[in-house]
């Protein structure tokens, strides 16, 4: 009988640490998941201010196309008239491949609209996403984006 006391108990604790890591998980996933939508938004509308607080001072940034930036790069690129970012549209569901307590990886898929150097661009993409926490807040550490093949 006691047996089957301890068995019980130890069941019920075991649920219990499932539960609270799925409660956390989704904590992150919802942050994450706005952090992404404000990421997205603040690129069209040149938001530097926004970008500055979602992005990490060791922002690396891989373009499809080969470019790289960092932060300032980036930040100082959305000032000129290289790049306009016409509409950024996530295609489905932000996907967490990996979660630590202050790193999590994302993939997500954009369609991506805008303009380099005048000339407009569609493109099609994955997107690797990381994240880290430092200061009680989320910010993109680095991103790798590559053509989505369909």
């Amino acid at each position: 009988m006691q047996k089957k006391y301890h068995l019980f108990i130890w069941a019920l604790l075991f649920f219990h640490f499932i539960s609270c890591a799925q409660k956390m998980e989704n904590k992150h996933y919802a942050v994450i998941a706005e952090n992404c939508k404000m990421l997205d938004k603040a690129l069209v509308q040149k938001d530097t201010l926004t970008l500055n607080n979602l992005l990490h001072a060791g922002l690396s940034l891989g373009h499809s196309n080969g470019w790289l930036e960092k932060k300032t790069d980036l930040l100082r690129t959305l000032k000129t008239e290289k790049i306009s970012y016409l509409a950024i549209d996530q295609v489905g569901a932000v996907v967490i491949q990996y979660e630590k307590k202050d790193l999590i990886t994302t993939r997500r898929d954009l369609d991506v609209t805008g303009l380099l150097e005048g000339k407009s661009f569609d493109s099609k993409l994955h997107a690797l996403e990381v994240w880290i926490k430092e200061r009680g807040k989320w910010q993109l550490l680095a991103r790798q984006s590559v053509k989505r093949m369909e």
